[in-house]
């Protein structure tokens, strides 16, 4: 009873350890800054957004705002924590993501934790203060509800829809909602040959039923069954992005924290080829759906970091169990009483560390200074600048400063920000035209009647606008300010 015990507390111990290391750090990205300024928006106006009010570019353009109730949970928390207060939101919320998926695993306690951590640390790329995060833990919740309900354990399929209802207010990608419940529906469908002819042995009406609901759920939302749409339109701006933003591209697997993806991925290949059973189609059809979605954009491989845990603790579990019987002497025996002080002693010092780390990512300024750092937002002496000299006319900026311009000047309406769905190829084609200094790239400059440049240093038009004449009024080590 005594190894019980201790066994099952390591699945918890690994979600501390995903919660402290989620929280520690600086949860904003670029995007998080157009979130805040939407939900800002609504809660001073009491009314959602359904209009561009941000740019000059889209001003008055229709926008769906998919997530508008964690737009405004985002800012709330903002007002009341600061970036700090962000930073533990997105902890909590992906680590109880995690937890559902520890629900769904298979194995010993030793195996469930090693696939926590590892899946984490693949999802861990697109843990941030966004409503995207949402899309994770409603994936994660999917997932233990269905392989629930696949085994016998249990059925809340009637979880699922105001589940969905809820997803489809919180992001836009629902849609994956409703692929996960097809996935298993197509999974669970057995076609047995009889003579000369296929028939259904094993048809699972009740997930088949439940897809037009789900459907229904989605359309549950303030802008109707316009907001199913949503995928399709962030679609349709990806030849551009895909071209020059990072998210949209395929993952760089040279850089280190992209590697625990391929990991994951062979470690789970390698798990289903040792295993002596036929691998299920429910199981392939997740790990291959998910791989390809996360190969395609790096923007999916968080959530194949939930899905491929579970195919792979189910290959791996019976493996584990027959080496524990090949090998009875390498079982661990439960342990001593000062043994297991010292295991919680290291444990709780490490808990300690984490908490440390966490309590220092609280403070607005800390966060600010890893974010300008890193480039993801625009230096604090170009906008004490701005602010101070109030430059007149529009404003050409940078695209990975948009959203924070957006928020931390709101006076300066944009050329452009993150909302690629929203300024389409076509305004995104044009900023690209003129950092790149592609051909006519001043046209834009002149059609849009800009006055005034906030650019990183590092794009080709900070030195271009020298040279065309432009006056430089401000530089640092990130950033040129130019007017006319």
């Amino acid at each position: 009873m005594r190894r019980l015990r201790f066994s099952l507390e390591l699945t918890h111990v690994a979600l501390l350890g995903i919660f402290l290391l989620s929280a520690a750090r600086v949860s904003p990205d670029p995007d998080t800054w157009w979130h805040l300024n939407a939900g800002k928006w609504m809660i001073e106006h009491g009314e959602l957004l359904r209009v561009d009010q941000f740019s000059y570019t889209r001003l008055g353009e229709p926008y769906p705002t998919p997530g508008w109730p964690v737009q405004i949970l985002l800012y709330l928390v903002y007002q009341v924590g600061g970036i700090g207060g962000l930073n533990l939101l997105t902890g909590f919320v992906f680590t109880l993501a995690f937890y559902f998926v520890s629900k769904a695993l298979s194995g010993n306690e030793m195996l469930k934790a090693s696939a926590l951590i590892l899946g984490a640390a693949v999802s861990s790329l697109h843990a941030s203060a966004r409503p995207a995060l949402f899309t994770l833990l409603f994936s994660a919740m999917f997932l233990w509800v269905l392989e629930d309900y696949r085994w016998g354990r249990s059925n809340r399929l009637k979880l699922l829809p105001p589940l969905m209802v809820a997803w489809a207010n919180s992001h836009g990608l629902a849609v994956i909602g409703f692929g996960l419940v097809g996935l298993y529906a197509l999974g669970m469908t057995k076609v047995e040959k009889h003579g000369s002819r296929l028939a259904i042995a094993n048809l699972p009406k009740t997930l088949y039923i439940l897809i037009p609901f789900l459907l229904l759920a989605a359309c549950l939302n303030p802008y109707g069954p316009a907001l199913l749409l949503y995928p399709l339109q962030a679609a349709s701006v990806h030849w551009t992005a895909a071209q020059h933003i990072q998210e949209w591209q395929s993952p760089d697997f040279h850089r280190s924290f992209v590697q625990p993806f391929i990991w994951l991925l062979l470690l789970t290949l390698a798990m289903v080829g040792a295993n002596r059973k036929r691998l299920a189609l429910t199981d392939f059809l997740l790990v291959a759906s998910f791989a390809y979605l996360g190969l395609y954009s790096a923007r999916n491989v968080a959530l194949f970091g939930l899905a491929a845990p579970v195919v792979l603790t189910r290959a791996a579990a019976p493996l584990v169990e027959a080496w524990a019987r090949l090998s009875p002497k390498r079982v661990v025996a439960p342990k001593p009483l000062f043994r297991r002080v010292l295991i919680y002693l290291v444990l709780g010092a490490l808990t300690l560390v984490g908490l440390a780390r966490v309590v220092q990512m609280l403070p607005n300024q800390a966060n600010l200074v890893e974010l300008e750092k890193a480039g993801m937002i625009a230096p604090a002496g170009a906008l004490e600048y701005l602010k101070t000299e109030q430059p007149a006319g529009r404003m050409f900026n940078s695209y990975n400063w948009g959203g924070y311009l957006q928020w931390a000047l709101p006076e300066y309406p944009l050329f452009v920000d993150g909302r690629a769905d929203l300024f389409q190829d076509e305004i995104i084609g044009q900023w690209f035209q003129v950092a790149l200094v592609q051909e006519s790239w001043q046209d834009v400059l002149d059609r849009w009647n800009i006055h005034l440049v906030l650019i990183e240093r590092t794009w080709p038009v900070a030195e271009a606008l020298k040279l065309a004449g432009w006056k430089l009024v401000y530089q640092d080590d990130f950033a040129v300010i130019y007017t006319r």
